[in-house]
């Protein structure tokens, strides 16, 4: 099961009680998600140091599933910015303790071209593409993401049907919370690829935990038929 469950770090979040641009500082975990799943809607640059303070205070960085997205997360949001600023970060991040240190000082050394293409076709590697879409807007990174779609049929390789299902789930997800990813999927739903067009619609009309709880009743029948351990 922990192949999907990081998608709670994307996920797990309330935009309740922020409006756009008034944060002032990182406290919790609730604000540090926001400030990231919300980064190009209005870039705060200047609370990018307190965000990595509170990485470093905090024990977000020792969760193994939240390793992926933190990578890139910080390095699509070191990206968008010039050398005198990413040194500035780089000098804090020097005085870090573990395991935020390392996480860190990687995204500020890996482009996040460098980081994805390291890492296999997965559910983890849909989380990182929605980090860099939450930090840039930049409908690349939604592409990679949908284009894991057209495995959602696969009943033999498990890694492959669950990064299509976690796609599809998380699409659906997150259309609830950005026009932009709304507005792929309309795009989609009237496209050209007439197999894309239901599950499409399925992304925009039904109900994220449902569509959750139709991956795991596939992944239990495929279990109990032996195909998947």
């Amino acid at each position: 099961m922990k192949k999907f469950l990081v998608l709670t770090v994307i996920l797990g979040f309330s935009t309740a009680g922020y409006a756009a641009g008034n944060m002032d500082k990182i406290t919790n975990l609730n604000e540090f998600s926001y400030f990231t799943h919300t980064y190009y809607l209005h870039p705060q640059p200047e609370l990018i140091e307190n965000a990595i303070k509170f990485v470093d205070s905090s024990d977000v960085a020792s969760n193994p599933n939240a390793k992926a997205p933190l990578l890139m997360s910080f390095s699509c949001l070191f990206s968008n910015y010039g050398a005198s600023e990413r040194e500035k970060w780089q000098e804090q991040i020097k005085s870090t303790g573990e395991p935020a240190k390392s996480i860190l000082t990687q995204s500020i050394n890996q482009s996040p071209l460098e980081l994805l293409a390291a890492t296999a076709t997965s559910p983890a590697k849909n989380d990182m593409n929605w980090s860099c879409f939450f930090a840039t807007g930049d409908f690349s990174y939604l592409n990679s993401i949908i284009e894991g779609l057209q495995h959602l049929d696969n009943r033999e390789d498990m890694n492959l049907y669950l990064t299509a299902a976690t796609a599809k789930w998380s699409l659906s997800s997150n259309a609830k919370r950005h026009v932009k990813v709304t507005t792929a999927m309309e795009a989609m739903k009237g496209g050209d690829v007439k197999a894309m067009q239901p599950v499409a619609d399925e992304i925009l009309n039904k109900d994220p935990q449902v569509i959750r709880a139709e991956m795991l009743a596939v992944l239990k029948e495929q279990k109990e038929k032996g195909v998947w351990k």
